[in-house]
């Protein structure tokens, strides 16, 4: 049996993207590859701030299944997020078989930072793919942020983009990596960089008019507008 590494289950609203304010159950796995200097689920990953002990459990697909399934309870939405979920492909694979056989309407959505490409059989399995690749403000070099290859091996039928923007110039970024992608402007959400409801208000404000003149997505963080920066929301 394969196990996976995970940080927390919870049930709530997607906060972001495409998914906006519908409820879902959110897989928040363990590890990433990347360190940007906003995130905010560090918890999930930086073992030198948090004890891997507390927050970092190797559970086996079967067991980790039977408590989705508990949380789904009437919810058709599986939101796998991290860290990067990609870096254990393997093991949400087998685990969404498992989901399916409970819960054959189950979609699967799968918040990654696009520079791990998908295995074709994964690809297959995932109904939306949100690729969020990370911009200069996340101060992460950009070989190890931007990886071409990677990023133009999502599926383009079942993915969107998503960035964090901190102000309007990043949106030439943002221009230049959609062109990696392939993507159109409709498929692409800019949400502001912010873990309080003022910051995230004010960022929006600022970024409204640019990025409906670029015919984008302006994306809240609405978990946050709601709840502020609470774990497991």
């Amino acid at each position: 049996m394969t196990t996976l590494f995970v940080n927390e289950i919870f049930r709530s609203l997607q906060g972001e993207g495409p998914s906006l304010g519908q409820p879902a159950v959110f897989l928040r796995l363990a590890n990433c590859n990347l360190a940007c200097s906003w995130c905010d689920t560090r918890f999930s990953w930086d073992w030198e701030q948090v004890d891997p002990e507390e927050e970092r459990h190797e559970t086996g697909t079967a067991e980790l299944a039977s408590q989705i399934i508990d949380k789904l309870d009437g919810i058709d939405l599986l939101i796998i997020t991290g860290g990067e979920p990609l870096l254990q492909q393997g093991g949400i694979l087998e685990l969404i078989t498992v989901l399916r056989i409970s819960a054959p309407n189950l979609r699967v959505e799968v918040e990654t930072n696009g520079t791990i490409p998908p295995t074709p059989r994964f690809a297959d399995a995932i109904d939306l793919f949100v690729v969020s690749p990370k911009l200069a403000n996340s101060s992460v070099h950009e070989g190890r942020r931007l990886r071409r290859r990677a990023l133009a091996s999502f599926p383009p039928d079942r993915s969107a983009l998503k960035f964090v923007v901190t102000q309007p110039r990043e949106l030439q970024e943002v221009a230049a990596v959609r062109a990696i992608v392939g993507l159109p402007p409709d498929r692409t959400w800019i949400m502001p960089e912010g873990t309080t409801p003022d910051s995230v208000l004010r960022g929006m404000r600022v970024l409204t008019d640019p990025v409906a003149q670029l015919r984008y997505n302006l994306s809240p963080r609405l978990h946050v507008l709601i709840w502020g920066d609470v774990r497991g929301k």
